[in-house]
């Protein structure tokens, strides 16, 4: 990409002061980059970023320093860049989690999640796909002993969900496992957003056959969905946000944003309001950079990282990006394996 002058000054400011948080002077600037311009033309044309909104001048220091409009154009037009690199370190490390066999896409995005933590030293979040566009394919079972099972809750999108129940009685543990029968038969092709209301609906119909200590059944699994449905959040390295000067120097900023990272519905509510990935509160200086998640063909929620707005963008979309392709790759050779498979058993 070609870029004007001040634009090939605005992409330097930014990169100089996430490296090291210090605003940035016309000369260090000329100094460090090598650049070919006078200091004065240097000058004039940061006053005409600083007039224009996407640097400002901090009270301590001559120097200027990105604004949230700064930001944004940064993170957009480096979203245009093609093949971004992708930290090597990080690459085999996410090879590794991808290398280990039976697990959910739960698992895999979750320990995404924690490597890509350690990368940005911020908080990572996944955030599962709406509950209202994913679908149950079954509901089973699990003896764990003669007086504990476990009810497993399996979507389209590949997400599980379990409760165990502990029992008194060979009674008990039967009719755990006739409830957990009788929803597979009635609950699969159901939105799991739409699957409490539907239980809520069957309730006296198993009452009738089971008896009403059925209830008790039902209303634990009628629990376990709401969990399920709502809260389809996981973050990571939260602490890890105490060693960001921005958030170390005010503890305001740093309670707002672990609020934000505690507050399942909040965060999805801010995660969702960005636009193409990025979303930022200047007051707080909280900024989410995310990613969408395809995999099997179907939008299967979003990998972001949570941080001050002072984030390395470059190394992080190249990251986001590895993982949003990575994963579309190989749950897709997953499913092509599969159907091989089943053909050649036929």
């Amino acid at each position: 990409m070609n870029l004007t002058r001040q634009q090939e000054i605005l992409k330097l400011i930014v990169e100089d002061f996430i490296a090291n948080g210090d605003p940035v002077g016309s000369n260090s600037l000329i100094k460090s980059h090598n650049l070919q311009y006078s200091s004065a033309t240097v000058r004039n044309d940061m006053v005409k970023l600083e007039a224009s909104g996407y640097i400002e001048k901090t009270h301590t220091s001559s120097g200027r320093v990105p604004s949230s409009k700064g930001y944004r154009y940064y993170v957009e037009n480096l979203k245009k860049e093609k093949n971004l690199s992708v930290d090597e370190e990080f690459k085999r490390e996410f090879q590794v989690i991808l290398r280990k066999k039976s697990q959910s896409i739960e698992d895999v995005m979750d320990e995404s999640c924690e490597i890509l933590s350690q990368l940005s030293n911020n908080a990572t979040v996944m955030l599962g796909p709406d509950a209202n566009k994913e679908n149950l394919v079954s509901v089973s079972m699990v003896s764990i002993s003669p007086t504990a099972a476990t009810a497993i809750f399996v979507t389209d999108r590949g997400y599980v969900e379990n409760k165990t129940f502990v029992v008194r009685t060979e009674e008990e543990m039967k009719q755990v496992k006739e409830c957990v029968e009788f929803l597979n038969k009635r609950l699969v092709g159901t939105s799991v957003g739409e699957i409490i209301f539907k239980i809520e609906a069957l309730k006296p119909i198993l009452s009738d056959v089971l008896g009403k200590s059925s209830n008790i059944i039902m209303d634990s699994l009628i629990e376990a969905f709401v969990k399920f449905a709502n809260e389809r959040i996981n973050s990571h390295g939260a602490m890890k946000l105490l060693g960001n000067p921005e958030y170390e120097e005010d503890k305001e900023k740093l309670k707002t944003v672990l609020d934000l990272i505690q507050s399942p519905d909040k965060l999805r509510t801010f995660i969702e309001a960005g636009d193409q990935g990025f979303v930022q509160d200047e007051e707080d200086d909280v900024t989410i950079l995310s990613h969408e998640l395809n995999i099997n063909g179907k939008a299967s929620g979003k990998i972001a990282v949570v941080g001050p707005q002072r984030m390395d963008y470059r190394k992080l979309i190249g990251a986001l990006d590895y993982i949003a392709k990575e994963l579309s790759s190989y749950y897709k050779l997953e499913e092509e394996d599969e159907e091989n498979k089943e053909e050649d058993d036929e």
